[in-house]
């Protein structure tokens, strides 16, 4: 074969490679076409693919909802303390508001006690140890204002009161006869309301002793407390007294003192005597 020959046949051949590759061109535009086409026919035809959140927008947005629907809720309970804490602040406001300065306590050694305890400086009392129901209206223990020695009724009619409470009885509990107890009673409470009439007089029942102290063998027993009280009712019930049953507030469920609200059993602690007061505040 002449050297003719054989460039004839390379550029040939040359031509048939330019051709194969045209081909494999044009079928990979062809299929670059279709692609397109399939695939903004897809896009147009599921328009959310654009605006649908992804998973974790997804599951940012439920946190996001969660979170202020907590939140609210936070702030739905934080209201809700609020407003229990201002009821309670009401009330605790309401109670102070009593400050029993137109109250006059008449009273034995526990009422002592109670005087030792409270904390309102512009209560009054009168009151000693030993006071009983038969001397409270003729022993002068009682300093006047002008400075002579006075009885609780002499001491009282000095003063106004709008209440004026009893507490006598404790002494008294061995008396054989409890009709003696309520003449005197009955004689305190009508010379305070001659002297205070315009005073509301409360005759306190007398308060429960330990379950330990009535096994000491003698008249003071919370039955014997029972049967006073019944008799201080009565004389309420004649004189227009109110009778207040301070027993319930510091009785247990076995009807007797708690025995760590004393010492000896008659005497109160300043718990007991708190209780006692509290009653006493809120029920007059």
């Amino acid at each position: 074969m002449n050297d003719a020959q054989k460039q004839l046949n390379a550029q040939l051949a040359q031509k048939k490679r330019v051709r194969a590759q045209q081909g494999v061109i044009s079928v990979f535009s062809m299929l670059c076409l279709l692609f397109s086409c399939v695939w903004g026919v897809h896009a147009f035809g599921s328009k959310t693919v654009f605006f649908a959140p992804s998973p974790d927008d997804s599951s940012s947005a439920v946190k996001t909802e969660a979170k202020k629907n907590t939140s609210e809720s936070s702030d739905s309970k934080s209201d809700s303390k609020s407003d229990s804490k201002a009821t309670s602040e009401s009330k605790a406001e309401s109670d102070e508001s009593d400050d029993l300065s137109d109250a006059a306590f008449i009273g034995d050694s526990r009422t002592v006690g109670l005087e030792n305890t409270c904390p309102y400086p512009k209560a009054t009392f009168f009151c000693y140890v030993g006071m009983h129901i038969d001397n409270a209206v003729s022993d002068p223990a009682f300093t006047l204002s002008n400075g002579n020695a006075g009885t609780v009724i002499d001491a009282l009619g000095e003063g106004s009161y709008g209440r004026i409470f009893i507490n006598l009885g404790t002494n008294e509990l061995g008396w054989p006869y409890i009709e003696n107890f309520q003449d005197y009673y009955r004689d305190l409470i009508r010379q305070i309301q001659a002297v205070q009439p315009e005073a509301t007089v409360y005759a306190e029942s007398i308060l429960p002793v330990t379950a330990s102290r009535e096994l000491e063998g003698d008249d003071i027993t919370n039955a014997n407390v029972v049967r006073f009280n019944d008799a201080i009712q009565q004389v309420c019930t004649e004189t227009g007294a109110v009778y207040l049953n301070c027993w319930e507030a510091l009785a247990d469920e076995s009807g007797c003192l708690p025995e760590d609200w004393s010492v000896d059993g008659i005497h109160l602690l300043g718990e007991a005597c708190d209780k006692w007061l509290e009653y006493i505040i809120n029920n007059t």
